[in-house]
């Protein structure tokens, strides 16, 4: 599923108009223009404009009406959101140009206009078999060309959003009343939140490029480096590439102390440190933080004077 460019229209008012009305007699089934033109940028979350070329889809999301909004509030996952999302217009060839072909069915085109933080488009023949009329529209939009490269992404949506009925025309504008399902909108600005951090969207972003059947299990290590992937996730290693463990082992004082990173900003995934004297009997060890930066606490432990002991980190999905 590729997502449609965005830009700006950046037209001379006669022409838009012109434009408008080629869409409006194109749509044989029913159509949208989406245009920020008067209303809120595309901005990342600090507010900057989103530069050229960024995706953005438009479609909806199958899921009830009367719970929609609040499901996508709290779904975190890209392979979930992508699992609902029935698209209406994605990059296409024609892509900031002013040729607009009719399309039918689930492969729907749209054109664009580039310019930071901008979009407009036009999508036509929407097929009532394929999207009720009446079905609430949605932007999904990422910081980057490539969804699976992106580091924030947003999800937006206005009460007057609704597709059309057969042979009509809707305008979806920015200069409606939005709502951030994800993200924020306010002060004329669609901004961007960072993408969850969660296990799944860490596989979908490594794995994104990844032969077919690649295991992208917890338990699996494709790239055979030792380093399962769910401990790969957790303390932000290349999947792709043989890596090292965040852990250390010194002596200190005649003690030996063992350190490992435990990170900070992974909710989804317990760390653990466990201790054993002979390999095969385990027990939680007790550990201390003695620093820590933006993504980990580093934690040591010590083994007491004369103690055997072999320390392993445990990493596991939190319930």
């Amino acid at each position: 599923m590729n997502p449609f460019l965005f830009g700006s229209m950046k037209l001379r008012p006669l022409y838009f108009l012109s434009l408008l009305a080629l869409s409006i007699c194109q749509a044989h089934a029913g159509g949208v223009t989406l245009t920020t033109s008067g209303g809120s940028q595309l901005a990342s979350k600090t507010g900057a404009a989103l530069p050229n070329g960024c995706a953005v889809r438009i479609g909806s999301f199958n899921l009830p009406d009367a719970t929609r909004d609040a499901t996508l509030a709290a779904t975190r996952d890209y392979t979930t959101l992508a699992s609902w999302f029935k698209p209406l217009a994605e990059n296409t060839p024609n892509a900031g140009t002013a040729e607009q072909p009719n399309s039918t069915g689930s492969g729907l085109t749209t054109n664009s206009f580039p310019t930071a933080g901008n979009i407009f488009g036009t999508v036509s023949d929407i097929k009532t078999s394929y999207m009720a009329a009446g079905t609430k529209l949605y932007i999904w939009v990422f910081n980057h060309a490539d969804p699976a490269k992106a580091t924030e992404w947003g999800i937006f949506t206005a009460p007057s959003w609704l597709a059309p009925q057969a042979l009509g025309s809707q305008p979806l504008s920015t200069s409606a009343s939005m709502q951030a399902i994800q993200g924020t909108a306010a002060n004329a600005q669609l901004c961007l939140n960072d993408i969850p951090t969660t296990y799944g969207n860490w596989t979908w972003q490594s794995y994104a490029s990844a032969p077919s059947g690649q295991s992208t299990d917890a338990a699996a290590d494709p790239d055979a480096d030792g380093i399962a992937n769910i401990a790969e996730y957790a303390w932000k290693l290349n999947a792709g590439s043989a890596d090292k463990t965040r852990t250390d082992i010194n002596t200190r004082s005649g003690n030996i102390v063992f350190s490992f990173k435990s990170p900070r900003n992974t909710p989804d995934v317990n760390v653990t440190v466990e201790c054993s004297p002979d390999l095969k009997t385990w027990a939680p060890a007790t550990s201390q933080v003695v620093s820590s930066d933006a993504d980990f606490d580093t934690r040591e432990c010590v083994a007491a004077p004369g103690a055997r002991c072999f320390w392993r980190v445990r990493f596991a999905a939190a319930p």
